[in-house]
């Protein structure tokens, strides 16, 4: 408990002008585990960064002035390991949505571990937005990954529990080329997502062939998430 306090610490941020109107808050988790290799890591940072950066997500995040999004982004194995790589920022303008994205590229490396923990991860990224700078309209976690859950309480006992209510939970996976053969379901990670992670009103999954498609991925996928018939809601 004592970790995951000091972790949501590391969340927060100064709050922004009494003007500023927040239609989206963003939890943004990206998949560190065994699976997931230097230059994989790397792709999605930096996919991430430069989709954020696209003007048309701009124009998605901020549509006019004191209109905007709060977003915070970390990387997830283990149960117990989440590294915060941008803290919760007020993303309000062209240079604040820069500066977030630098944050996220040059965030520090997480150990590359040895499991796939997304019922903690979601877990983690849901009690985030107990410490949101600003109250938003919407609350919504972005969870990518390139397999099934294999370790630490599964997402559906979170569910139950209450952890996910009000938010929406939607999901990137990923496939490994060498993986392209028919799964079963219990091993195929769209399925998994499908059953276990997506969760709340217009929840979606978001499928690439490989890494080297994440990048235009994440770019459609936030791009869904943020448009303005999703902020509105």
């Amino acid at each position: 408990m004592r970790r995951l306090a000091l972790a949501l610490a590391a969340m927060l941020t100064a709050a922004p002008a009494a003007a500023f109107e927040c239609h989206t808050a963003l939890v943004l988790g990206l998949d560190a585990s065994r699976s997931v290799d230097a230059r994989e890591s790397d792709l999605q940072r930096r996919g991430l960064a430069d989709a954020l950066t696209a003007p048309e997500i701009v124009a998605a995040i901020t549509p006019y002035e004191g209109l905007g999004i709060a977003a915070m982004a970390f990387e997830w194995s283990n149960p117990g390991d989440q590294l915060v790589l941008a803290p919760w920022r007020v993303l309000d303008s062209p240079a604040a949505i820069q500066a977030f994205a630098a944050e996220i590229v040059a965030g520090p490396q997480i150990k590359r571990r040895w499991k796939t923990g997304i019922g903690p991860a979601m877990r983690f990224a849901a009690e985030a937005f107990s410490v949101a700078p600003v109250p938003c309209r919407r609350q919504v976690v972005d969870i990518s990954g390139d397999g099934p859950g294999n370790a630490g309480t599964a997402p559906d006992v979170h569910r139950k529990a209450g952890a996910f209510n009000g938010l929406t939970i939607n999901g990137l996976v990923i496939r490994h080329p060498e993986n392209d053969q028919a799964q079963p379901p219990n091993k195929d990670p769209l399925i998994y997502y499908q059953r276990n992670v997506i969760h709340g009103p217009g929840a979606f999954i978001v499928e690439t062939a490989s890494y080297d498609d994440y990048p235009e991925a994440i770019r459609r996928k936030l791009l869904r998430e943020l448009a303005p018939p999703m902020a509105a809601r």
